[in-house]
């Protein structure tokens, strides 16, 4: 009986120690085409907040100024580009316009609120749109009751 000894062979599979150069090359790939996906998410997430803050903000400006406008801290008269006391940047810029609405004595206010960095495009913006009495013809009445 005779034996044959194979001592001398390669042998693929369980005896591999290590990776090879393509699956190295392979890992490498999936990982940097992986952190190319998270690292455009969060920068997709952190534009959006910053949208979604600016856009608030402008929301809350334009109230503010339309509440002094029907106050009357405002005068109720188109303007344009007026800028506000609290922003330091300037990038802040609000316009109003007055319309007559006819014979009734209602006025119609539109406050637009802007953010524009570096006098560029607004990338945030509100308007806001309240009809309100013609504060004339409370003076105008109040002249004529106390000339009767």
């Amino acid at each position: 009986m005779m034996q044959h000894r194979h001592s001398g062979q390669v042998r693929y599979g369980a005896d591999r120690r290590g990776l090879s150069l393509l699956e190295v090359l392979i890992s490498v790939a999936i990982f940097l085409g992986s952190m190319t996906v998270i690292m455009f998410a969060l920068n997709s997430g952190q534009r959006s907040e910053i949208s979604a803050r600016l856009q608030s903000e402008a929301v809350l400006r334009c109230e503010a100024v339309m509440g002094e406008i029907v106050s009357g801290v405002q005068e109720a008269t188109a303007s344009e580009d007026n800028s506000f006391e609290d922003d330091e940047t300037g990038n802040w810029k609000w316009n109003a316009q007055v319309m007559s609405t006819g014979g009734n004595g209602l006025m119609q206010i539109t406050v637009i609120v802007e953010h524009r960095p570096d006098d560029g495009e607004p990338n945030a913006a509100f308007s806001l749109v309240r009809y309100m009495r013609d504060p004339q013809l409370f003076l105008d009445a109040a002249v004529e009751g106390a000339e009767e």
